[in-house]
This record gives structure tokens, sequence and C-alpha cells, in this order.
């Protein structure tokens, strides 16, 4: 017997809503909905509203596939030729080495060289262990198929950003708890949300169709997953940031899949650098040249650092030493300095300093929940008051996820 379903009109928006005939409370521990409530930034009224949740199908790797892997190992290989040796004493653990501790298949690919290896697995990288930290993980993956109310969930969430991106571009009004209706947002057509974000950005935001195995929401305009949200709304900020800028130059550090970097170009970015580490360029790499011209994407080795004008150019972290002259008027941070040791993030503090005449974007958390062995996350505000030469012009909430705040931050010297 199917869920029996609504379809209603409000505001000038097509609702549609099912009534389970066992609620996601019957299915789920009470502290979990509560948690996974909080997570939410809209409300529900007593109807799920329904968010059709598809695993993208696999993708199975063509002669281009395995072309753009020879490309990301030659650069993998060049920076694993150029990384510095440090001591024992001088490593630092942080959140990734622990990530990296359960990435070995990924590691085992990446020492092994084939390059048809490489492309059939990233062409399903988020079933794989060389996505967990970046997009979804093996045991996340692993969870969502065998656990139908946590796959509705994270559908459900992915809902709830597409609606929180659409209030945040200015696309639908936001919802007020102190007069008007409420819980409707959320119950509104996907499709038609995400034309009315077309609209206001001026751009099709349907994302490229390159994450198999990966959970995401069909619209109807597309396959939208989180990240995807998360990354065009980053994308939109940094524009308007830089917009009394000519030709502005950008730089992330620690940028995910890619995501922000890609969208960021569809922007008008067009010259942007991502810094992070080796093995995770590979995925960066993968997103970017399968979703951008090949000549648009310039990986390590392919050009000196800092000289790719035009282009995006993706870079391991120890390439900061090759950039010591201020190349980038904006420099973006998000859900990734808190991961890191706090000297880390000190040293990177203090190279912005450098190579950044403009601004510093930080979109963080600054909860500080320990993890591992005695550590724990980094405050940025913390560490920026610490490292000096940095002066906040703008802080609020970042509109995509309860917890995380922007700020902007003027470099001084």
């Amino acid at each position: 017997m199917s869920d029996p379903e609504l379809t209603f009109t409000v505001g000038g928006l097509r609702r549609r809503a099912v009534i389970r005939l066992q609620g996601l409370n019957a299915r789920l521990g009470a502290k979990a909905v509560q948690r996974r409530r909080k997570i939410l930034q809209h409300g529900r009224l007593q109807l799920l509203p329904q968010a059709a949740d598809v695993v993208v199908a696999d993708k199975v790797a063509t002669a281009h596939d395995v072309a753009i892997a020879e490309r990301l190992l030659a650069a993998h290989h060049a920076a694993g030729r150029s990384a510095p040796a440090l001591p024992p004493a001088a490593q630092r653990d942080d959140l990734w080495t622990m990530i990296a501790s359960r990435q070995g298949s990924f590691a085992a690919i990446l020492q092994r060289g084939d390059a048809h290896e490489l492309a059939t697995y990233l062409c399903n990288v988020s079933r794989h262990d060389g996505s967990v930290g970046i997009t979804q993980g093996d045991a996340e993956y692993a969870r969502i198929v065998n656990d139908r109310s946590y796959r509705e969930f994270v559908a459900l969430m992915a809902k709830d950003k597409l609606v929180s991106l659409a209030e945040a571009v200015g696309a639908l009004p936001i919802e007020n708890p102190e007069q008007g209706p409420l819980g409707e947002p959320i119950h509104y057509e996907a499709a038609e949300i995400v034309e009315r974000i077309c609209a206001c950005v001026g751009i099709d935001v349907t994302p490229p169709d390159v994450d198999g195995g990966l959970l995401k929401i069909d619209t109807g305009r597309g396959l939208f997953g989180e990240r995807d949200a998360n990354a065009i709304y980053t994308a939109h900020l940094l524009r308007e940031t830089a917009r009394d800028r000519q030709a502005p130059r950008i730089c992330e550090i620690g940028g995910g899949s890619g995501r922000v970097a890609y969208w960021s170009r569809r922007f008008g970015l067009t010259t942007y650098t991502l810094i992070d580490l080796p093995h995770v360029n590979v995925v960066q790499g993968y997103y970017a040249l399968k979703s951008l011209p090949a000549d648009e994407v310039s990986l390590y080795g392919e050009a000196p650092a800092g000289a790719a004008a035009g282009r995006l150019q993706i870079l391991p972290d120890h390439a900061t030493a090759e950039l010591r002259t201020p190349l980038f008027d904006v420099v973006l941070n998000q859900d990734s300095f808190p991961e890191m040791n706090a000297a880390t993030v000190e040293d990177y503090l203090g190279w912005i300093k450098v190579c950044c005449r403009g601004s510093l974007m930080s979109i963080n958390h600054e909860s500080k929940p320990p993890y591992g062995r005695d550590m724990v996350h980094v405050s940025v505000p913390e560490a920026i008051a610490v490292a000096g030469g940095f002066e906040r012009v703008q802080r609020f909430s970042y509109w995509l996820r309860r917890g995380y705040v922007a700020e902007l931050y003027r470099i001084t010297r």
C-alpha cells in the first residue's frame, strides 16, 4: 500500500506532502530525532515533506576518465616529490590525520598508479573511502543504503538546504515565527524552488552530473545534494564580497570536493586557487576536470604556482612555500580551519597576511568539540586574535547551516 499524498498551492508555489503510515519518530530513537530536527532550518507542520531521494547510479569509467586520471596521477606524484620531509617532532596530528587513516584503499590505489583503476574508483568516489570527510564515504554510503529512515533524513536535509539557499539569495521570502504562516517552505515543489534560484542569481544552478554513488534529491531540475546548495551559496557570497574588484583572485584553503571552486567560476570568479592535502587534490581535480573544460584547470606541476590567471589551479598544501607575494584578493576557509592543528592554522594565518592584500572569509563553527586523544577543534576568532593583523568587518549566521558563522576580516598587515 502506497503512502497517501497531498498537493496544494500556497503563495504561488505548489506544495506536496506525504502522510507516512509510520512516522519518522516511530522509526528513530527520540534523541536522534531531536538532534536531527535541530539541524533542519524549517518546520514541517504535521506532514512529512516529499524529498525524492536517489543514490546516483554508478558511473562507468570512459577513455576521458582515464585521461583525467593520468593527469591526476602525474600531479600527485609531483606533489609527493616536492613535499618536504618532516621529522617526527614536526608532524602535526589533527582530524585529517585521523581521516587519512581511514582512507587506506584510496592511498593504495594512488600508490599503485594505475590510471584505469583510479578512474574507475573516482567515478563513484562518494561510496568509497576516498570521500570520507569530503562528500560521503564508504561507511556513510552503507548506512544510507541499509537504513531507510536515515536515508530519508539525509534527503530531507538536502531539501532543507535548497530552501535555505532560496531564502539566502532572496528567491523565497523567509518565514517569520512572530507572524504569518509557519512550516510551509519545506513543502514547496523543488523544481519551482530551483527555478526561482536560477532567476535570482542569474545562472543555471543545476549541478554537474558527476557524483556516482552520492545520495541526492531529484528536483526535476537536476540532482541536488546538501553540499551542492552550500557550494552555490558560498560562491554567491564570494561574488558579492569581490564585486568591487576587477578580475578578483580567489584562494580557498581546504576546498572539499571542489564544488565552491566550480560554482565560483560559474559566477565569474575565474582566477581561483585551491590549496589542500595532496590526496584531496586528486578528488578535487577529478570533479573539476569532469565539470569544466580541460584547459581551464591547472594541476600541480603543470604551471608555476600562482601563475594560472583565468584558470582554476589546484595545489598541495606545501605549495604555499612557493607563494610568497601578494597574489590574492580574497582567501576563503570553509569548514576547514577548526579541523586542523592549531599550529597549522597559525602558519596559514601568517601566510595569508603575506599573500593576500584584501580579505579573509571564514565560514566555520566555533563549538570546539573534542576528538581523538586530547584534541579539540580550533576556534577561528580565537586563532585570529592571537595571530593579529586582521580586522573583522562582518559577522553573520551562515544561512545554510545552524551553528556556523560567516566572518569577513580585512587584512591590516
